[in-house]
């Protein structure tokens, strides 16, 4: 098996021991091979809703020997798991939307889960915010910056109350704010958070100077600046609180 990359480490590392994973998206089913290899998990439900990755994921489960320990399925996120069947859920590697779409729909699975690991790749905030709304907490979050982009990750743990609104209420920040960044990579002043603020506040004031040349409409030259200057202000107040 290759070496699994940095970030597919630190997602590695986010999983608890636990008995049954089931790998949403598993791509190559590198995680899922790793994870029973390292006795983390005991068996593994390696995913995917395109045949073509399974059909990878599968060569390489039977190239390790691991087939008696990790079964592969065609499934559209946990339409093929049942309530119970599993007790620990990693989905990584796609949009926030789409993720919560999944969570959405496989909500009867998810809510009977001991952790859900998750690496939305955008739209972060928003799944922050449903992850709230479902009063799911949020144990632990990482950051991982590789080939230049950043990876948050998450893990959540589905049958504890969440601390999130508690947590905005006490540091007096907006929870807009708390979503957009994280309440646990706030808390721990984690230095890949630092990172992506300076990006964050580099490119909204690199926009609003080109904005600044009159080269949009003026209707939604003014919107897009109001739009960057209430990010700014969420930056700066994060940049702020972290120090």
């Amino acid at each position: 098996m290759n070496r699994l990359s940095d970030r597919l480490m630190h997602l590695a590392q986010m999983v608890q021991a636990g008995d049954v994973l089931a790998d949403v998206g598993c791509d190559h089913g590198y995680l899922s091979m790793f994870l029973v290899k390292e006795k983390r998990m005991k068996r593994a439900i390696a995913m995917d809703i395109n045949t073509g990755p399974l059909l990878r994921a599968r060569e390489h489960i039977a190239e390790e020997k691991l087939g008696d320990y990790i079964e592969t399925r065609l499934s559209d996120g946990f339409d093929k798991i049942a309530p119970g069947e599993i007790d620990a859920a990693l989905i990584a590697g796609m949009g926030g939307n789409l993720m919560i779409d999944i969570l959405s729909r496989g909500r009867a699975v998810v809510k009977g889960l001991q952790q859900l690991i998750i690496e939305p790749q955008s739209e972060l905030a928003a799944v922050r915010a449903y992850l709230r709304s479902e009063d799911y907490l949020v144990e632990a979050e990482d950051f991982v910056l590789e080939g230049g982009k950043f990876y948050p990750i998450l893990r959540v743990a589905p049958q504890k109350i969440s601390d999130i609104s508690s947590f905005a209420h006490e540091s007096g920040l907006p929870i807009e704010l708390v979503d957009a960044y994280g309440h646990r990579l706030l808390m721990s002043r984690h230095p890949v958070l630092s990172s992506f603020l300076e990006r964050e506040q580099r490119q909204c004031e690199a926009i609003l100077q080109e904005l600044s040349r009159g080269n949009e409409a003026a209707e939604r030259t003014a919107e897009r600046r109001k739009e960057l200057c209430a990010k700014l202000e969420r930056n700066r107040a994060a940049a702020a609180y972290i120090k």
